[in-house]
């Protein structure tokens, strides 16, 4: 740790907001303060994130209440499920889809979900056969995908795939060709100064250079390594001023020769910098990345631009986001899954740090 950097403290884990989003259906979308709001109905991209929290849950305390979860937003990512392979994405609070088929986020977030499901080993067989079923006939789909973002959530996906016998022959496949469109937008799009996959930067961000790591760590094609790190070493003289995250605002996003915009910043983007950072410190061991996702999780509790907590320690939620004129009060399902996820990964990181010191 450098000097003059305090040791973080975790919040205790308080998963109450996440209880009280969801109900027999699956986790709302919004909330009116602390409140859900049932005006706004489900979304399938926040099941299925909330099926990924709730199983690492699962997998870290054994109780079975966030086992009863797991099988609640696995029935909502079904109930999405189409006979071509994708997925719904909008239900109103009438428990009536609005969509035909939903985005390709929605889609490739899915695929994680379901990816974390069947690679689980808490999990029973039958929950898992399921997950089996979705994925044969959904897998099909990934080569048309068409936006950078969409492609990284699904190379994420395959790399979880890659090592189970079942799905390896067509994860690898599907992961190098996804993998190496990546490349190829960043090849198209970057330069000396912009070194990106598009001429703009928008949401989630740093899922894009933390898909290639996952990449890299299935296929060892050093290739992928480079436009990782070079992608994320791009994206961090952005995000970080003054010591702190300050993620793309998206009032406007960030367009190449132009001015980006700091407001309004979300969790999801400080979540997939933790995320990135983690991932980039655990395979290339460069302690500059270990202190970026620490600073990236400092965002949710307090180190930000208004020097205001995002997480509620008396709710267990996550607020959603910064604005110009301060914190928007509000703690939908993403911000509180966001939150949630990015303090798991950052306990695993701490805790990996203090056994490496042990066996030291």
């Amino acid at each position: 740790m450098k000097k003059g950097m305090k040791r973080l403290v975790l919040p205790s884990l308080n998963t109450k907001h996440l209880f009280r989003m969801t109900d027999s259906t699956g986790i709302l979308q919004h909330a009116k303060f602390s409140v859900p709001n049932y005006k706004e109905g489900y979304t399938t991209d926040d099941n299925a994130r909330a099926l990924i929290v709730a199983l690492r849950l699962f997998e870290k305390t054994g109780d079975k209440a966030y086992l009863d979860l797991v099988y609640r937003y696995m029935a909502f990512l079904y109930n999405s499920y189409t006979d071509n392979g994708y997925f719904r994405n909008f239900m109103n609070y009438s428990k009536v889809f609005i969509d035909e088929k939903g985005t390709e986020d929605c889609f490739a977030r899915s695929l994680i979900a379901l990816s974390y499901v069947y690679s689980s080993d808490v999990l029973d067989s039958s929950i898992k056969e399921l997950s089996y079923v979705m994925l044969k006939r959904s897998l099909r789909n990934v080569l048309e995908l068409k936006y950078p973002i969409s492609m990284a959530y699904a190379i994420i996906a395959l790399s979880m795939l890659h090592d189970i016998k079942e799905f390896s022959n067509e994860a690898k496949i599907y992961l190098e060709a996804l993998s190496e469109k990546l490349l190829n937008l960043y090849k198209k799009h970057s330069d000396e100064n912009w070194k990106w996959f598009s001429n703009k930067l928008t949401y989630a961000n740093a899922i894009l250079p933390y898909a290639l790591f996952r990449a890299f760590a299935v296929t060892e094609k050093e290739r992928y390594l480079k436009v990782a790190k070079e992608s994320l070493d791009f994206l961090t003289t952005i995000l970080f001023e003054n010591g702190i995250l300050r993620v793309i605002g998206n009032r406007g996003w960030y367009e190449k020769g132009k001015e980006r915009s700091y407001f309004d910043e979300q969790p999801i983007d400080a979540c997939d910098c933790v995320l990135a950072y983690t991932e980039a410190y655990k395979i290339t061991e460069d302690k500059e990345y270990k202190e970026k996702a620490l600073k990236a999780f400092r965002w949710f509790l307090g180190e930000n631009v208004h020097k205001q907590p995002l997480y509620d320690e008396k709710t267990g939620g996550c607020r959603d986001g910064i604005e110009e004129d301060g914190i928007n009060q509000n703690q939908g399902a993403e911000s509180t899954i966001c939150y949630l996820l990015a303090r798991l990964y950052i306990e695993d990181l701490i805790k990996s740090e203090e056994k490496n010191k042990e066996v030291v």
